[in-house]
């Protein structure tokens, strides 16, 4: 949608197209994606997340390739939207408490941005599975990527988002009020249900992740009831 904007004087000038729209339902879309898709690959995963056996990941591999290769297509999915998701939740909440806003989107954005100096030995397995590598050999590199320095450096700040940086973002919802408190309470549970396992495997880091998709929707119920003049400001005049 096109404009016209009168200046001072009486000229009248056109104004750029509005795009508001299209970044409002883009980042409504986007927010819950990245937390439900991790939950997906957290179920799908074949062996212990919590788990340091690097051979039995490998074997585990090996015995269920076709859940594997899907995990490495839903984390593309995973990795595109992790990002926006968190904008789209900080976004929705900055007008209401921008101290806690820029506080918790400190945190979550560096540790989001951070991960991707992580390894995905997954893949790695697989592509040697399929070249015919040796288990064995596969569990050496697989457990020499993961021991190096730039992957634990890389690493820090990704668990402290995904720990401290979740509850921060949930008590931001809760604040901000933009969406039903109990989506919010939703985020700030998430990980203290995946990370205090007290069943084993791998049903509470999927149950963690969807509390974190469920919490993230709250931006989304945030941004398909704002007008647009509320997100963001109309573009200048050209």
């Amino acid at each position: 949608m096109s404009t016209t904007v009168t200046e001072a004087g009486g000229r009248t000038s056109a104004a750029r197209r509005d795009h508001r729209r299209y970044w409002r339902l883009l980042l409504a879309a986007a927010a819950p994606v990245a937390g439900l898709t991790l939950a997906v690959t957290s179920a799908l995963t074949p062996y212990g997340l919590g788990d340091d056996d690097d051979s039995a990941a490998v074997a585990a591999i090996a015995a269920h390739r076709g859940a594997v290769e899907a995990n490495m297509w839903l984390g593309v999915l995973f990795v595109t939207t992790l990002v926006p998701g968190a904008i789209a939740v900080l976004w929705v909440c900055r007008r209401r408490n921008p101290t806690l806003t820029a506080v918790a989107g400190t945190v979550v954005l560096l540790g989001f941005l951070s991960s991707a100096g992580n390894t995905n030995t997954d893949l790695l397995v697989l592509a040697g599975l399929d070249k015919g590598v040796a288990p064995g050999t596969l569990a050496t590199l697989s457990g020499a990527m993961n021991g190096m320095a730039v992957v634990s450096v890389a690493l820090l700040p990704m668990l402290i988002a995904i720990t401290l940086g979740r509850i921060l973002l949930g008590v931001l919802l809760w604040r901000a009020r933009v969406a039903p408190r109990w989506m919010a309470a939703a985020l700030v549970a998430a990980p203290f249900v995946e990370f205090v396992n007290v069943t084993g495997g791998n049903a509470q880091p999927a149950i963690g992740w969807a509390l974190t998709g469920v919490g993230f929707a709250s931006a989304t119920v945030a941004l398909l009831r704002m007008r647009d003049d509320e997100f963001d400001l109309p573009p200048l005049p050209a």
